[in-house]
């Protein structure tokens, strides 16, 4: 055996460079007190095998490495033995002889030894990796963002509405804090026209984008959380107008359990556990939380509790199969969530969804198909039992059940460059309400309520959606052509498409084009909502946008940037608008509302003392046609944004993450006192300083948000808290 790492490398490495210029390594000999290396040319080169390397691999659906749809053996070998600069060196010939040379002089090593150890085939554990339309989580040329599990667990952020808010171009605004309520928007679009998925399963509520973000997962069950901005409606469906969030789970196969609580002011708590399993082909998580605040004012509390749990298996036989069931409860305080007139609202709501996917590879096709389905309760109540007495006018509360089923089948043939998409998805959406939608025949009772309270409203709507997409790859360019239609039974037919160019420079480095068309459906809310201070118009027309964009992006070497414009067209764009001075809003189409606006991102990863840091800034400018109408969501956008985010150790496992956001934000709101206030501007500073150990078995972390304790509004008149410290800690039991 040889006792040097790097003696034993380079003896690897002198018999691949024989092996590759068709040498045979016959002897070695000794002449006098030197060794003499002894080698025959062969022309062997009818033996050799065309052989497909990779140097570097992505988890993106559009990579070479995932997009040839077969088993690929990957193997481990050291670093000091792929050393490609020497291999490239013309001197790595000579170099490898005299080294041989020296080991046979110097550690007394016979011909026959030394050609045993250089004829020694070492078996390594072999990895197997299947590309999958299951993990396609983003188009080939959508500008987007990611943070994986591996950073999420170093910021200062508890849920999934705080991670989005620090990503590039997407605006959360809260209502309620810790997760309770947010509305997540994407370049100026509304937090209806952002698309959902989770591990690629849409899971958008069609009743209104408030509910959107009631997803049943804890922060640990999240492996990657996906931003794409550039999307198709042939891809992704009508609803992704503006972007799409996909949130991936269960990527990271291991055994292990993983248990957590963090705790701080305003009697926050929140304890998780997670169980991991992996077997052969199968692999789970299953992860379990409750999350809960006193509030940081009076009726500012939450309460709720998630269970979800994901089951992958992956089989070259019956294809690649994902299961994944979610369940939540959750209960809020909603002070003047809606109106500033009435501060004591409440919401209580359930979600439950579950979701089955396949696909298998054969030969040149690539099939999937799968089947889901979502159910979304809802009580909202203007004035919280048990709080304030009722008016004699107040009716009652607002109760809404919303269920959606689905499925749909969809192929992929590839060839020699490129491949054809095509497929189709059928989607039903119905709602029973005591307010949205048409009147009942006969009143149904409500869920989880007592026996006088019905629903008397309902509705059902029927999609059926239809793609096709062509995607060519010629050298460094690349394009993709498609074209989607929606037949909805309320809408009638409705159509899309999306062209996009793409060309790739240096090392990894790209430009891209791209031109797409859009429409969005109004939901049920849009249509029917009634209140005291809201009134809905059942005439609203689908929305509809063309979206032009151009950019560039370039990594290497740990560093990163993007650059980035676009210009949206849109009609018939629907908001919440009322007249100066009115207290009804109303909902309509806008005639015309444009956006366009840029984004940077510059970032550089540099190993344990300076594991991160990026700079991202995102502006955005919108004009519309509405007269002097007072906007509730579509005209008080983030115009700028810009965050800073730096991530370091400091010693031995010990180490800190900072982010800086300034935001904003356009528009005015109409306070308490009926006085109209513009949003001011604001910086936000978060902190947290860690200690774990380097194989992620604990992480003790204390944390800080809003650090400058600034005032500020993400929705008109509903105060976000000051500064908020928490402690916590993970504990991992690896069960390998």
């Amino acid at each position: 055996m040889f006792k040097n790492r790097w003696l034993e490398g380079f003896f690897y490495l002198l018999k691949q460079f024989i092996s590759k210029f068709a040498l045979n390594f016959t002897n070695v000999v000794f002449r006098g007190s030197f060794p003499e290396l002894k080698l025959i040319f062969m022309k062997n080169m009818y033996f050799r095998r065309n052989v497909l390397r990779f140097r570097r691999f992505s988890r993106y659906g559009y990579a070479v490495f995932k997009s040839i749809h077969s088993e690929v053996t990957i193997g481990r070998v050291a670093s000091y033995i792929a050393d490609k600069q020497l291999c490239k060196s013309g001197i790595c010939g000579q170099v490898a002889a005299l080294v041989a040379a020296m080991a046979i002089f110097m550690f007394g090593y016979s011909p026959d030894a030394l050609a045993d150890e250089l004829e020694k085939n070492v078996v390594l554990n072999e990895t197997v990796v299947e590309a999958s339309l299951l993990t396609r989580t983003a188009p080939t040329f959508g500008v987007g963002s990611s943070v994986e599990s591996a950073d999420i667990q170093l910021l200062p952020v508890n849920n999934v509405n705080e991670i989005l808010s620090n990503m590039p171009g997407v605006d959360v605004r809260e209502r309620g804090t810790g997760g309770a309520q947010a509305d997540i928007s994407v370049r100026g679009g509304s937090f209806d026209q952002v698309l959902v998925l989770l591990n690629g399963v849409n899971i958008t509520d069609p009743r209104t984008g408030h509910a959107t973000l009631d997803i049943p997962i804890s922060l640990s069950s999240v492996d990657r959380v996906d931003v794409i901005q550039n999307v198709s409606s042939s891809t992704f469906g009508l609803t992704a107008f503006s972007g799409a969030v996909n949130i991936v789970t269960n990527s990271k196969k291991e055994n292990s359990v993983t248990a957590g609580v963090a705790t701080g002011q305003y009697g926050f708590i929140n304890p998780y556990l997670r169980l991991k399993l992996n077997k052969g082909s199968w692999s789970a998580v299953v992860t379990g939380d409750y999350n809960g605040s006193d509030g940081f004012k009076k009726n500012t509390d939450y309460r709720y509790g998630n269970i979800f749990a994901h089951l992958l298996c992956e089989d070259s036989k019956s294809g690649n199969w994902s299961l994944q069931l979610g369940g939540q409860l959750k209960a809020f305080g909603s002070n003047s969530f809606y109106s500033l007139k009435y501060p004591d609202q409440f919401e209580n709501t359930k979600t439950a969804l579950a979701s089955l996917s396949w696909d298998k590879a054969i030969k040149s096709w690539t099939l999937y198909s799968s089947v889901f389905g979502r159910a979304h309760y809802d009580r909202f109540e203007l004035f919280r039992e048990g709080v304030v007495a009722f008016p004699s006018w107040y009716k009652g509360h607002n109760y809404h059940s919303t269920t959606v089923v689905g499925g749909n089948i969809k192929s992929r043939f590839n060839f020699k460059y490129g491949h054809t998409d095509f497929g189709v998805e059928v989607r039903n959406e119905h709602i029973l309400s005591n307010v949205l939608g048409d009147e009942l025949d006969k009143p149904v009772h409500v869920f989880f309520a007592n026996d006088t309270t019905f629903f008397t409203h309902g509705k059902n709507r029927f999609n059926l959606n239809y793609f096709a997409e062509q995607s060519l790859v010629f050298g460094n360019f690349a394009m993709v052509v498609g074209a989607s239609g929606n037949y909805n039974t309320m809408f009638g037919n409705n159509f899309s498409f999306n062209s996009n160019f793409l060309y790739r420079f240096l090392q990894g480095g790209k430009v891209y084009a791209s031109l797409n068309r859009a429409v969005r459906l109004p939901t049920f809310t849009d249509l029917y909502y009634k209140s005291v201070t809201q009134i809905a118009n059942p005439n609203l027309k689908p929305e509809k946008a063309l979206t032009v964009e151009v950019g560039a992006s370039w990594s290497n070497k740990g560093f990163t940037a993007s650059l980035s414009a676009y210009y949206r067209y849109g009609v018939d764009i629907i908001d919440w608008v009322r007249q100066p001075g009115e207290e009804m809003w109303h909902s309509v189409n806008h005639t015309r509302v444009d956006a366009w606006g840029s984004e940077v991102y510059v970032g550089y990863k540099m190993g344990y003392w300076l594991k991160n840091v990026a700079a991202s800034y995102s502006y955005c400018q919108m004009t519309k046609e509405a007269g002097g109408l007072v906007s509730g969501y579509a005209l008080d956008y983030l115009k700028h944004k810009l965050t800073l985010t730096v991530e370091h150790g400091i010693y031995s496992g010990l180490g800190a993450s900072w982010t800086l956001c300034y935001r904003d934000r356009n528009g005015s709101y109409t306070d308490a006192l009926n006085n109209v206030v513009n949003y001011t501007p604001v910086w936000l500073l978060g902190g947290k300083i860690y200690w774990q150990d380097d194989r992620d078995r604990f992480n003790i972390y204390v944390e800080a948000t809003n650090m400058l304790n600034k005032h500020y509004y993400d929705y008109g008149g509903v105060e976000q808290p000051g500064v908020w410290v928490k402690v916590g800690g993970k504990f991992k039991i690896f069960t390998n």
